[in-house]
């Protein structure tokens, strides 16, 4: 898959979850430990405000209306991306300095599953774009090194999920959040 449209695809999942986040459930504990609802929100908008900085841009400003944040901090740093070198480009980050291929696999990777986070935290289902999902597992998979895994460190161990179950959910097991 063209990795500009699974990112547009990832941050439009995430949005549709949000879109349906009722306000009351935005305090809920999400599968991401130690954030509720609310925090996978913020957490994804800052992310995409990241990839400004890292590009060397001021991020944009945003109102205060969590749908509308997200939408413009997400087409901001798309633009980022799809604009000429934005996926040859090196980004200074905190894991390193990556090129803009693996950055923006990072940034589709945790948009799809902080989308899958916030669906979960909000009452709503959870098996998001199984094509995306599928996809996003094995670029996971290919990403993911031990170093990054463990306690004060981005992610939990993988979890055990059955192979039956929704791509989304395996993703969300496999970056190490527990499966009910």
């Amino acid at each position: 898959m063209d990795q500009l449209a699974a990112h547009l695809r990832a941050q439009d999942v995430f949005g549709s979850v949000l879109a349906n986040a009722a306000p009351e459930r935005l305090s809920a504990p999400s599968p991401c430990q130690g954030w509720d609802a609310q925090g996978v929100i913020d957490h994804v908008v800052a992310g995409n405000q990241l990839v400004l900085r890292r590009a060397g841009l001021e991020p944009v400003p945003l109102p205060d209306d969590a749908r509308a944040a997200h939408s413009q901090s997400a087409a901001a740093a798309h633009a980022v991306f799809a604009a000429p070198g934005g996926l040859t480009r090196v980004f200074d980050t905190a894991a390193g300095s990556i090129p803009g291929t693996v950055f923006i696999s990072l940034r589709t990777i945790d948009a799809l599953v902080h989308g899958w986070d916030l669906a979960v935290a909000t009452g709503q289902r959870a098996d998001l774009d199984p094509e995306l999902a599928a996809e996003l597992l094995v670029v996971a998979k290919q990403l993911m090194s031990p170093q990054f895994r463990g306690p004060g460190r981005s992610f939990a161990d993988e979890q055990p999920c059955p192979d039956d179950r929704p791509p989304a959910d395996q993703l969300a097991a496999f970056l190490g959040r527990a499966i009910g």
